[in-house]
Parts: C-alpha cells; structure tokens; sequence
C-alpha cells in the first residue's frame, strides 16, 4: 500500500457525499488507528516500527495531535512546544513532526492530525489551545500548521473533544471560515471535527461548506443510554438530510475503563465491546469508515502507568504490548471484509429486520445494512442469537455468516419465513447476496 496516494491521488470526499475517494475516484476506506501522542512522544525507528505493524494489518489512516502542549503531553520527546510564549512556530517542534507526517504517508497511511485540542474539563484545560485561545489567535496560529502541510495526503480534524454546539460554534465557524473557507473542497484536504462523547453539534455547522466530514464519539462506556445513543442517535439520523462523510472517530478504546460498568470495581473494554462498538459504527450510517483505539498507544506509553491528566481512566500498557492487544487483529479482519465487498453502495437497513431485538436489550441492537438495489446486505448480532428477517426482503438470497474473531465464513440457513440464529452466542456478521 505504500504507493496508494502515488496510484490514486489525494483523499477528498466522494462525489456522491457519503464517503471518501481519491481524486481517481477509487473509494477510500477510512479505518484510522488513534495515536494522539504518537508523533509527539515516538522515536523515529519506534514510529516505524508501529506504522509498519498498523499498515500491515489494514490500517489507512492514523488519528495524532500536531501541536503541543495539551492535556495528554506537555512537550514532545525533546522537550519542545509548537508555538513560543509570542505565538510563533518552533522549528524544532515542527521538523520532528515533518518526519513524523512523512513517514505516515510513506507507509500508504492518511495523516490525520488534530488541530487544537478542545477539551474544556478538568484541570488541565489550560493546556489546550482550542479551550484558551482566541479565534483571532487560534486561527493565526493554525494558518502557519496548515502551510507548512497541505501538500501532504491528510484530513484535518479542526479540533478535539469540545462541545461545539450552540454558541459555542461560532468560535469554530469563525475559525473554520478563516482556515478553510476561500479554498474549495475539492483542492485542499477534507476537514473534520471531534466532538466530545455523545454530542452531535452538526445543526449549528449546516450552512459551513469548509466542513466535509462529520466526526462523533460513542465514549468508553457500554451502558444502556450510550449503546442506545450510538444505535439510534443523530448520527444513524442525519445522514438522510445531509450528504457528509460520517464517522465514529473515537469508539471506545481497548484496556481503557468501562466507564460504563456499575459498582465500586472497574473493568477495561475488551476487544469484544470494541468491535461491537466499530461494526454498529459503520453500519448504522452510511458506510464512510472508523477509528480504533488501544489504551497505551493512543497516549504512547514507555512504561505501565495512568497517562497524564486521565484520572481513574486505568494503567495503560506500554505502547508495544499496546499495539498487540488483540482489538487491532479484529480491525485487520474488518479490513479484509469490506476490501472484500462494494461497500460505497451501503445504507442503513432496519427495514431488513421484521423486529428489532435491540428494542427489548441494547445490546441485542443488531445494525443492518445494505444496497437499494437489494444484492448486497450486512446484518451485525452483537450476541448471536435468532432474528427475523422481513419476508420480502431475502428472496433469492445467499446468506453466509462471517466471524468477526477468526474471518471465518460458513453458510447460514434462513428459514421460508425469515428465521435465522447464529452458529452461538458470540458476536456474527451476516451478510446476504444477490446474483
């Protein structure tokens, strides 16, 4: 994949609205690993090494922060800042992040850096940029990051964890307008935002042509009221009025803490809770792509230990054992999937399903998919089990199960009425053909 970008030219949004493709028009699967201190804290062999192993297992894309200090990294490994106490650029802090931006593309990866961290909790707000600075002064600031890497093969995220809704847009219009505004689309890098967790602050940005890609975050918690949200909520809805790129760019991480677990012990997410997360992600939109993350490489550990400024978020592994947590072997099975399918031509489906067995359990949600034409649909039970497919929809299909654990495939019997179970209780992907 190193000649990607050399093969099918730049990332920009598709023509149709809903996804990403090269200038080629070769669609491009967005399935990003977060970093956010990667390129800040890595040594350059250790950098390699890592987008060696993300590149090998079907990454094309890595999520890093390109300014610093904020919340999670005071400086880089060097000890330098990006701008000094005047606001002007360090060279040295930008020539690492030069060789750091290099070798992502390199290794066939979209760069996607965040801009400004926005996060305006706790007490090291300070330390974001998007939380303290002006626009007048955030925008000046950020013009100099973006020249200095827009010719790279990147998508902007404008800003990180904040709320941005309501009056609180109009900082992010104002510097999205000056940034972004006079260049078209379709000559510089697509621009997103990262919203914090279960907020969707897109009525506010729906006249803003700099915005491409609508990002959210689903959160590191997997109760009720933040499956619900992820199943149901603005982004499974607003895709039908909106034609924007919309992408899950934060799931819950892998080794971080259930926020969502009951009682006074605390529980990691597992890969299993993570790939639920990724397959209802994908599934409950418009298909565009996903992030994943591991807690330990996204804060870039050397040692076992709570990364900086996240209290009660759990010790993280050093980012090697990080980078092998079994999550990251699900994603390249993701990969594999939907390299495997015509995946552009997907939309949410839950007519396919006669009843919904997410209504009763969230957990049970299953997410369906699929073509207009009706030759190509996905089905995701999160925990096995039965469903009923819908009569009319599964005449003259092939259905065949495909293991999210293993990759497997085997085919699936569906019954004259639309009755189908998984092999077991494990999580199972369905997917229905047409010849």
């Amino acid at each position: 994949m190193t000649d990607r970008f050399a093969r099918h030219g730049p990332v920009r949004v598709a023509a149709g609205g809903y996804h990403l493709a090269h200038a080629d028009r070769t669609p491009f699967f967005f399935l990003a690993d977060t970093a956010w201190n990667g390129a800040l804290l890595a040594s350059e062999a250790d950098w390699a090494e890592y987008l060696a192993d993300r590149a090998a297992k079907g990454f094309t894309a890595i999520q890093f922060i390109i300014t610093a200090p904020w919340t999670a990294a005071l400086t880089d490994a060097d000890g330098h800042v990006a701008f000094d106490p005047r606001g002007e650029p360090v060279e040295a802090f930008f020539k690492r992040m030069d060789s750091r931006v290099d070798a992502i593309n390199a290794a066939g990866l979209l760069a996607v850096p965040v801009l400004a961290w926005a996060a305006n909790f706790g007490a090291s707000v300070k330390l974001n940029p998007g939380a303290t600075l002006s626009a007048p002064e955030l925008a000046r600031r950020l013009a100099y990051v973006i020249r200095r890497y827009k010719t790279r093969h990147l998508m902007w995220i404008l800003a990180g964890d904040g709320k941005y809704g309501g009056f609180r847009s109009w900082k992010w219009k104002s510097v999205g307008r000056q940034l972004f505004g006079a260049v078209p689309s379709t000559t510089r890098a697509p621009v997103a935002l990262h919203p914090m967790g279960k907020t969707w602050p897109y009525a506010s940005f729906r006249d803003e042509g700099w915005l491409d890609v609508y990002g959210y975050q689903t959160s590191h918690a997997d109760d009720d009221q933040t499956l619900r949200w992820m199943h149901e909520g603005p982004a499974s809805q607003d895709w039908r009025h909106h034609r924007k790129p919309i992408i899950n760019l934060e799931p819950c991480y892998e080794g971080i803490r259930n926020w969502g677990s009951a009682g006074p012990i605390t529980r990691p997410i597992t890969n299993a809770e993570v790939r639920r997360a990724m397959y209802a992600s994908l599934l409950n939109t418009p298909i565009a792509g996903v992030a994943y993350g591991a807690h330990g490489v996204w804060s870039w550990e050397s040692e076992p230990r709570e990364p900086l400024n996240h209290p009660g978020s759990g010790v993280a592994q050093p980012w090697r054992q990080a980078m092998a947590l079994p999550g990251s072997s699900d994603v390249a099975r993701i990969a594999t999937l939907f390299s495997s399918i015509n995946w552009p031509r997907l939309r949410p489906s839950p007519a396919l399903l006669a009843t919904q067995p997410g209504k009763a359990d969230a957990e049970r949600f299953v997410s369906a998919s699929a073509t207009e034409a009706g030759d190509l649909a996905l089905l995701y039970l999160p925990m096995g089990g039965s469903i009923e497919l819908a009569e009319d929809r599964i005449r003259g299909t092939r259905a065949q199960w495909f293991d999210p654990r293993t990759g497997d495939r085997r085919d699936a019997d569906i019954g004259p009425t639309g009755g189908c179970s998984a092999p077991d209780s494990e999580d199972w992907l369905l997917m229905l053909t047409k010849p």
